[in-house]
């Protein structure tokens, strides 16, 4: 449960990074920095682990790149470039959170996971919160930049995909040294999108060092490591219905920082999403049914 509301925490922030990094930088420049200064750390990391390396072969590798360039690179990329098109911090974050409703759609099919009537029903309310904030941001809002919905529908299709390859994968590989695959295959995306979209704007502001600071330590590391635990440990839909919490947290902290306000329908929204979740959550006896599609994964 901890691993779940510290994630919930950190990865909360990234949306608020997302607003002040751009202040001082282009997305994508940001991002690409942000990639590049992860590999070091974890290399670190995995000189103090002083365990055996597990590099797995190179098809793992390439879909450990896979997933980053959808996970880091589509999702976050996305983020940050519909926070720099103008949308609001807590809106983006309530826009992209409803990507379980897609993982669950697609468990299905790709995973064989079957799911409840409760689960269902925790879903459902938590879309019908999400609903309910997201009216009422475009009643705040006064309009959004279609630029900016855009990059929301790029991040949400990243993230989805990205959930669901990565519980596909074997374990054969490393977490870290997965995470390094993963923040290289991230690194190729922001070049590219930096050279085709963006302008490598990157003002060294004291406020722009360290929100990169943070991206670098508290949510490239810490958060996509816990990210990355819960997917291993648990059912893709199960991993994504957590992202109910983020917006939620995202807002409150725009609120805090940015002055974004909130009305009644957006917190009566934002209960609809925590019961969601609690309503979705297994009970410690109940284990969730798995049906393979493929009798090799049995």
């Amino acid at each position: 449960m901890w691993i779940s509301l510290v994630f919930v925490l950190l990865f909360s922030t990234g949306f608020i990074c997302a607003r002040l990094g751009t202040m001082d930088a282009e997305p994508f420049t940001l991002l690409l920095v942000r990639s590049l200064l992860v590999l070091p750390v974890l290399a670190v990391i995995l000189w103090l682990r002083k365990a055996p390396n597990q590099w797995g072969n190179r098809a793992q590798r390439g879909c450990q790149m896979g997933v980053g360039m959808l996970l880091h690179g589509a999702y976050l990329g996305g983020v940050f470039a519909a926070v720099k098109a103008g949308l609001p911090a807590g809106l983006t974050a309530l826009l992209v959170s409803l990507h379980p409703l897609a993982t669950a759609a697609l468990s299905l099919p790709l995973l064989g996971v079957r799911l409840g009537p409760r689960q269902w029903g925790g879903l459902a309310l938590g879309a019908m919160g999400a609903s309910l904030v997201l009216g009422s941001g475009l009643e705040l809002s006064h309009g959004w930049p279609v630029v900016g919905l855009v990059w929301c529908l790029v991040a949400l299709a990243g993230i989805s995909s990205a959930t669901l390859w990565q519980k596909r994968l074997s374990g054969d590989m490393g977490m870290v040294e997965g995470l390094i695959f993963q923040y290289l295959g991230a690194a190729v995306v922001f070049s590219i999108a930096a050279s085709w979209v963006g302008s490598f704007t990157f003002a060294p502001t004291p406020r722009l060092l360290l929100t990169l600071a943070w991206l670098v330590g508290a949510i490239s590391v810490g958060a996509i490591w816990l990210l990355m635990v819960m997917i291993e440990r648990g059912e893709a839909h199960q991993v994504a219905r957590t992202f109910f919490l983020v917006p939620p947290c995202a807002a409150v902290m725009a609120w805090l920082l940015f002055d974004e306000q909130w009305t009644a329908p957006m917190i009566l929204g934002a209960v609809l999403v925590v019961a969601g979740l609690a309503l979705d959550r297994p009970s410690p006896a109940r284990q969730p049914t798995v049906e393979p599609s493929d009798p090799e994964q049995a």
